[in-house]
């Protein structure tokens, strides 16, 4: 979660009509110009599935003094760095993180002027002498595209073959060594550090790298508002944000959805064994036997292959039939769609608490993880915000024991 200050926390769920997005430009470490840009729209995405998130922005600029041309100007895409911070009206601001440009499309407009040149001559023109023609700005506007500074981690591959480090390296150590002049790297509370096997070996995507240590140790990464890398725990941790409805709330709908696709309740594990000097098919077999998907119930039958040469014994393909349908069953979630208002403090990752409403005016909690979350303007002002939040659907039945829904 990004700090925020207990007065603007305070202010997230009153009247905000002058929220906005405030972004300065920096080259090479050197503020660009002194002022804000002057955006007219802009949209921020985040999405735990995406190993490198978004900004998109619109800016007006009347006299075309900041269309970029060349790579190295204040606005290319060879370097600049967008500073963005979210200010909630009548309050503070929240640092959001630092993003690099990654695309610009000018648009510019130009009227022609016939002014008055004393002795200047237009030969094979039809103007006629002493006056002259010149070309006068009518405005321009400018799209930007950006990313976070994960970016730098995925263009910048590694050059060669790579492995653990140092005497004891661990995940963290080696994560550091992987972003060293890129981000800084930083673990949120709940982060357990371990050794990391010196044998492992890193090749050609820096990020992937980074992705792999990070799911070695059951977390994800996430750039902070301080143009960190945050390594943060997949399993609940830390400060749980609570969204609810009412006066003093900041939820505004829940909605909810449920598809087929690959509700397995049969997991089927083939392999290979060698028996007498001869191939042998061998197959381990495993179903759900109990609730809403138990096989042969009213879910019917929904199973699911997997085949390796990797399996060469019947206890090998027991086992690994097992641990699929264990995958299955810990893996089931429900995801909420979410339209609150705007809380620039939550990140992806983050945990939160959301209220939803059964019949008989029955209120019910559920906590889930943020897995993706968009803000964006609303002509001056900002839209709602938007989260999906995973929860365990274990966690869900267990919310449900004792609710009445009619």
């Amino acid at each position: 979660m990004r700090w925020i200050d207990p007065n603007t926390r305070a202010a997230l769920t009153g009247s905000r009509t002058t929220d906005r997005l405030i972004v300065f430009a920096w080259y090479g470490g050197r503020l660009v110009w002194p002022d804000p840009l002057p955006i007219t729209s802009w949209s921020l995405s985040w999405d735990e599935g995406r190993q490198i998130q978004s900004l998109n922005l619109s800016m007006a600029d009347v006299d075309a003094s900041r269309m970029p041309w060349l790579l190295e100007d204040p606005l290319g895409v060879a370097g600049t760095r967008l500073q963005c911070m979210y200010q909630v009206g009548g309050a503070g601001s929240v640092s959001i993180g630092e993003y690099r440009v990654t695309g610009n499309a000018p648009t510019e407009k130009w009227r022609s002027y016939v002014i008055d040149h004393r002795g200047h001559v237009n030969p094979g023109s039809p103007i006629p002498k002493g006056k002259r023609q010149v070309m006068v700005s009518s405005g321009a506007s400018l799209n930007l595209s950006a990313e976070d500074l994960a970016v730098d981690a995925s263009i910048y591959k590694l050059l060669a073959p790579e492995s653990p480090q140092g005497g004891a390296p661990t995940i963290l150590s080696e994560i550091r060594r992987l972003m060293d002049g890129i981000a800084p790297v930083v673990a949120v509370a709940g982060v357990v550090d371990r050794a990391v096997n010196k044998s492992l070996i890193f090749e050609g995507d820096r990020l992937n790298a980074v992705q792999d240590l990070c799911k070695r140790i059951g977390c994800n990464y996430r750039m902070n508002g301080d143009a960190q890398l945050e390594v943060y725990p997949l399993v609940k941790h830390g400060e749980v944000r609570v969204l609810r409805g009412g006066d003093d709330g900041m939820l505004v709908d829940v909605q909810r959805g449920q598809k087929l696709d690959g509700l397995y309740n049969m997991f089927i594990a083939d392999g290979t064994a060698t028996i007498g000097g001869q191939d042998v098919p061998i197959r381990g077999i495993a179903t759900i036997d109990s609730g809403a998907l138990k096989f042969g119930g009213a879910h019917g039958r929904y199973p699911k292959f997997y085949e390796s040469t990797m399996l060469n014994t019947q206890q090998q393909c027991d086992e690994y039939a097992r641990e699929m349908r264990d995958t299955q069953l810990a893996g089931l979630t429900q995801d909420l769609d979410i339209i609150c208002l705007p809380d620039p403090s939550i990140q992806v990752g983050d945990w939160v608490q959301v209220a939803t409403y059964l019949v008989g005016q029955q209120e019910m909690y559920l906590i889930g993880r943020v897995t993706k979350m968009d803000l964006k303007s609303s002509g001056s002002s900002v839209a709602a915000m938007t989260l999906t939040v995973t929860c365990s659907y274990t966690e869900a039945q267990r919310a449900f024991r004792g609710v009445v829904r009619g």
